[in-house]
């Protein structure tokens, strides 16, 4: 039986016909996804993709470009996966630990601060006037850009 005529049953209400549409293109949906996510977020957004199938599928107007609607399903939910994950920052604190963080504000250890500061003098030392003057002129901007974001009170403060 062809896609169209499974898409229209589907859009007709027979429930049959829903399984084997995703009998027939779960696999090549999940292929797709997978090819893109890991093994738990393909999952995940395979899953989403027929969600959005069955949500969508009654207004599909044009039941034989079912194959492109649903691969563009697919594109659509990777791509907000990717986004969420994306949008997550990964911070090393000063044991090594990776954390995750999504608005939270990471306040450094005051000596790790101090050494870096001294490495950075250093460094600068060894530089040309004019070179030294700029880099301390960038560098102070974002010395004091961390030093308001570290004194601004934190959201459950306010």
């Amino acid at each position: 039986m062809t896609d169209e005529l499974l898409v229209v049953r589907c859009q007709l209400g027979e429930r049959e016909a829903l399984a084997e549409l995703v009998r027939a293109w779960h696999d090549p949906v999940w292929t797709y996804v997978r090819r893109m996510l890991d093994h738990g977020d393909a999952d995940d957004v395979a899953q989403e993709v027929w969600l959005a199938v069955v949500r969508g599928l009654p207004r599909l107007r044009e039941p034989g470009r079912f194959a492109p609607w649903l691969f563009t399903i697919a594109r659509r939910a990777v791509t907000n996966r990717l986004r969420e994950e994306y949008g997550r920052q990964e911070t090393t604190t000063a044991s090594g630990q990776v954390t995750e963080h999504a608005d939270e504000q990471v306040v450094e250890d005051g000596a790790e601060v101090m050494a870096d500061r001294a490495a950075l003098v250093a460094g600068l030392s060894g530089l040309p006037l004019v070179e030294r003057r700029s880099s301390c002129c960038s560098t102070w901007r974002t010395c004091r850009s961390r030093t308001a974001r570290r004194s601004a009170p934190s959201r459950s403060e306010r």
